[in-house]
Formats: C-alpha cells, sequence, structure tokens
C-alpha cells in the first residue's frame, strides 16, 4: 500500500499522486527506492501541537484522536512514517500491516532510526486473513482506493481488529459526482496513472464501509484547492477557504477526499 504525505513534509493527499508510473516505474517500486531518514523533530512538533487541524487531513485526525496512551492499527502501512509517528506521538502499541515484504522492511528499519522499535509490530500479510490482536484505533491513510473491490472483506476485517467502542479512522479520495471526474480526465491537467485496480471511493462504497458501524461520520477536504493542481502557490489560501465552506449543506458532494469515523 501507499502513504500520502502533507505539505510541510512532502506531498498532500492528491488523491492519485503516488498511483502514478514514473519513468517506467511502478508507485511501490518508487517508494521502495526512497532513502529512510530519521523523522524530523519538526514534524513530531507540527502533529503534537496540530495548530492547522481544519485545513490538513492528518492534523486533524491527530488533534481528534490522540495516539498517547492507545494502542493502533496501522493498516497499509507503506514505508511506515504513520507508523512511527503514532508512536513518537506517545501510542503505546503500533501494529504495521501491509502485504508488500519490502515496504514491512522499511518500517522497521523507519521505527529502528526513530528510536520506537519497541512499541512497533509489523506484519506482512493480508488483514483479512491475519489473526487479529483488537486495538483502540485502526487508521487506514489512503489505502482503501487501492482495494475497491475488496471492501466488504477488508471492512470485515477491521471490525474483528477493534475492541469495543473503538473507532476506524480512514482518509480517501472520493468522488460523489463522476461528471466532475469526467470533466478533470478531459481537461488540460494532466491525467494520473493510476495502478491496476485503483480507483476513488464512492458514496456507495462509503456506505458499504459505515455499514459494518453502530455509527459514523464523515469529513470532507480537497473542494476548491484542487485547483491548486494548476496553481500550487495558492494551496494554503485554498484549504482556509475549504475549512470555511464546510458549514454549506450539500457542498461536500464536490470535495476530493474524505475524513471517515465509524465506532464500533
Amino acid at each position: 500500500m501507499r502513504r500520502r504525505k502533507e505539505a510541510g513534509e512532502a506531498a498532500s493527499l492528491n488523491p492519485m499522486d503516488s498511483g502514478k508510473i514514473k519513468n517506467g516505474h511502478t508507485a511501490t517500486e518508487v517508494q521502495l527506492s526512497q532513502p529512510i531518514a530519521a523523522t524530523s523533530e519538526d514534524i513530531i512538533k507540527r502533529y503534537r501541537e496540530n495548530r492547522h487541524w481544519r485545513l490538513y487531513e492528518k492534523e486533524w485526525i491527530y488533534r481528534n484522536f490522540p495516539p498517547a496512551r492507545r494502542t493502533w492499527l496501522d493498516f497499509g502501512c507503506g514505508t511506515g512514517e504513520i507508523t512511527t509517528q503514532l508512536a513518537l506521538l506517545g501510542a503505546d502499541r503500533v501494529t504495521a500491516i501491509d502485504v508488500t515484504p519490502g515496504l514491512i522492511d522499511m518500517t522497521q528499519k523507519q521505527a529502528e532510526i526513530d528510536g520506537v522499535a519497541e512499541k512497533v509490530r509489523t506484519i506482512c500479510g493480508d488483514i483479512t486473513t491475519t489473526p487479529p490482536e483488537p486495538v483502540d484505533f485502526v487508521l487506514a491513510y489512503a489505502v482503501l482506493h487501492h482495494v475497491p473491490d475488496r471492501l466488504q472483506e477488508i471492512t470485515e476485517a477491521i471490525v474483528r481488529w477493534l475492541k469495543p467502542g473503538g473507532a476506524f479512522i480512514f482518509c480517501e479520495p472520493v468522488c460523489y459526482i463522476p461528471m466532475l471526474e469526467w470533466a478533470r480526465n478531459h481537461s488540460a491537467v494532466a491525467p494520473d496513472a493510476l495502478d491496476e485496480g485503483e480507483r476513488k471511493l464512492t458514496g456507495s462504497d462509503l456506505t458499504l464501509i459505515e455499514s459494518q458501524f453502530r455509527d459514523a461520520k464523515r469529513v470532507h477536504f480537497n473542494t476548491l484547492r484542487r485547483l491548486s493542481r494548476v496553481i500550487p502557490s495558492a494551496d494554503r489560501p485554498l484549504r482556509s477557504i475549504d475549512s470555511a465552506l464546510r458549514i454549506i449543506p450539500g457542498l461536500w458532494h464536490f470535495a476530493g477526499n474524505v475524513i471517515g469515523v465509524c465506532r464500533k
């Protein structure tokens, strides 16, 4: 699985950034070729303070679900940056699972470099066949849209991984209005090449996920901020406008990203 970084780390949760094929390589191959470096103190300070949590998806998650003194499953952990961020932010234990052996190796090395190896357990395998070790929170950050045809079985497995009262938190690219995606694909903006089977989640996909839980909520991002693909310098102002626009009923239909919170 792949992981997206937010502005201030490297890249944003642009829906399909890490699904691009770069110089003939798949996104996973690109990730596997990346160097591993210690998580900077500035990044951890940012996610302790979460000053702009209304603007950035990961800050929203860390503010509303502080990692400290909790147990976590990082589903689709990728190279492990979120895994070690959770541990550095005080999580009691973080289990990281991914289907790619090389990414699991990178996650282990990241935990060692960041000095949190004793808090991190890695699993290379499919969540649907891995015996659960129930946790307080399961986090899937830009993972589910890589497996849209397996949402039912994966969600059922996630439920098994949660303690009673625990929460499943996911952040994904979403498309509620197919015509918007058609217009984007026929615009002057260069299209992204996606991994096989990868697509944005739909409203029906979200309903399917939410049906497995006793209650659920959605928070939407990336409405006008889509324009930052054309005007990169406008990213922060557009995020601020998007935050203010959330109070307008129905505008969420035009959002590009969604955070879902589902309670067991």
